[in-house]
């Protein structure tokens, strides 16, 4: 049985919230080199997130400098995922999806930066092939009611039919939208795997020598 996406809204993944990629038509280490842009990500074999956060905070100690963003990354039946870790917030835009999408493949991004003072809502972006297809935020209510994209067909009415627009309750919007996007895209990430397991981790920003 799949994991779904749920879980993301009730579990801590970064000390920030969370940025998570998914995709599907890509292998994971394409994923990876996509979303490193024009840096060649280098590899920091497998460990957990609790290891990966060491090793960066080890990282920034090393080189006197705060500017370092990893993924943990994998396959889970036909989507590649990438869980950013680091200083990411703020930094992972969206500009190397929309690359990342060319040759026909299906680009997802879920991300959160929960610490943020503003209290920015969750997002949901979906590239294909070249395309921003649509997005929005998921506490509509209280944020913006606005799908964004070419496509905003693909969601709208499957977030009305879900009462996400209606819904007052951050913790209820959030849920409910994630539930409307996993059901649409078929969406999952592997909940203990990301949480506690083992995964290969890139380093795809931040490599220069201080």
């Amino acid at each position: 049985m799949s994991d779904g996406i749920g879980w993301i809204a009730r579990e801590e993944i970064a000390w920030a919230g969370y940025c998570i990629t998914l995709a599907r038509g890509l292998e994971p280490w394409e994923l990876v080199t996509r979303l490193a842009r024009d840096t060649t990500p280098a590899s920091l074999g497998e460990c957990t997130g609790y290891d990966l956060n060491t090793q960066l905070v080890d990282r920034e100690k090393a080189l006197h400098r705060s500017d370092s963003i990893a993924v943990r990354y994998g396959a889970v039946g036909d989507l590649a995922f990438a869980v950013a870790d680091g200083y990411w917030p703020g930094e992972m835009n969206t500009g190397p999806l929309l690359a990342g999408s060319k040759g026909g493949a299906h680009v997802f991004r879920l991300y959160h930066e929960s610490q943020n003072p503003k209290l920015p809502p969750p997002e949901f972006t979906y590239f294909h092939d070249g395309d921003y297809m649509c997005g929005f935020d998921m506490h509509m209510h209280t944020w913006s009611h606005e799908i964004t994209g070419s496509r905003p067909d693909l969601v709208s009415a499957a977030l009305q039919a879900g009462g996400v627009p209606d819904e007052d309750r951050q913790d209820a919007a959030h849920a409910k939208s994630l539930a409307v996007v996993e059901e649409l895209f078929r969406l999952t990430l592997p909940k203990q795997l990301v949480l506690h397991g083992k995964l290969p981790a890139a380093l795809i920003r931040g490599q220069e020598s201080a």
